[in-house]
């Protein structure tokens, strides 16, 4: 199956921004200058120039002559803003901010990076194991509620059969695999799936055995995302309280560092296929 590209307001309101930023600080003019021109507050301005907050059209019209643009370069803007305020998909569902901008982001990522310290990436679950992962939440977290967070997970999964798709790069911690599920014929189905995914060319998976003991970055869910020349890079982390997108350089630097050397405590591929394999149950 072939999912077309549809709308992606988050990539619109993020390229919009980097253009904008790009030529105000040619014309060395500061984040101020767009607080001040369009009337809005420091901390409004600064959401609009990081692309977390998309910019009205008119105020496109108004600023894009400012920084240098020329009458297609204004249309083009304007048009970037007008596809900004369109509603994806993920952002018809109660997610958290920093989830919803990781799904939009995926959708046009030439490279996503994800290591995950004590489960299967969600980009390689099946829905009974997603199913169970996300009931273990709460044990009273309404039934509506996981099959809705089942779903968001299974349509982020469409992105792998994009053309063309994304290179997926995954480091998944040994813990993860052996912290399974209890049902038998989830784990089993889990593990096959992720055997599956593995051998398809442009997915590489890597497992950090347990004897590799203590290493760089254990215990974080990281997530990387290489978005080509499009809008800069950013990195989706998850930890105690709410997840979050990183975007300064410096902590990029800090997370790809931590990536690097998180792949290098990992088994290669073909090791790491059959230490995957061991934690698959015996047929019935």
């Amino acid at each position: 199956m072939v999912v077309a590209e549809g709308p992606n307001p988050t990539l619109a309101r993020r390229q919009l921004a980097a253009a904008l930023r790009k030529a105000r600080e040619q014309q060395k003019r500061p984040l101020s200058d767009v607080a001040a021109f369009l009337g809005v507050s420091a901390p409004q301005a600064s959401r609009l120039d990081s692309g977390a907050r998309g910019y009205q059209p008119d105020d496109v019209r108004k600023l894009a002559p400012r920084y240098g643009f020329d009458q297609a370069g204004v249309a083009y803007l304007v048009e970037l803003a007008r596809e900004a305020r369109k509603r994806a998909w993920w952002q018809q569902i109660d997610l958290p901010d920093a989830y919803r901008t990781l799904i939009g982001l995926e959708q046009a990522a030439e490279v996503i990076s994800e290591y995950s310290a004590g489960l299967v990436p969600g980009l390689l679950q099946t829905a009974s194991y997603a199913r169970v992962q996300i009931g273990s939440w709460d044990s009273d977290y309404p039934r509506h509620l996981v099959e809705q967070a089942v779903e968001t997970r299974l349509r982020r999964q469409e992105v792998l059969t994009r053309t063309p798709a994304p290179r997926l790069r995954v480091v998944i911690d040994e813990a993860g695999l052996a912290r399974a599920p209890r049902n038998l014929d989830v784990r089993r189905e889990q593990i096959e799936h992720l055997l599956t995914m593995a051998a398809r060319p442009g997915i590489t998976v890597q497992v950090i055995g347990l004897e590799a003991g203590m290493y760089p970055g254990v215990g974080r869910n990281l997530i990387l995302l290489d978005m080509g020349r499009r809008v800069p890079d950013v990195a989706y982390a998850e930890g105690v309280g709410e997840p979050s997108i990183i975007e300064q350089e410096e902590a990029l630097r800090l997370y790809r560092r931590l990536w690097d050397e998180m792949r290098a405590a990992a088994l290669d591929v073909a090791a790491s296929r059959d230490r995957i394999a061991q934690y698959l149950p015996p047929s019935a």
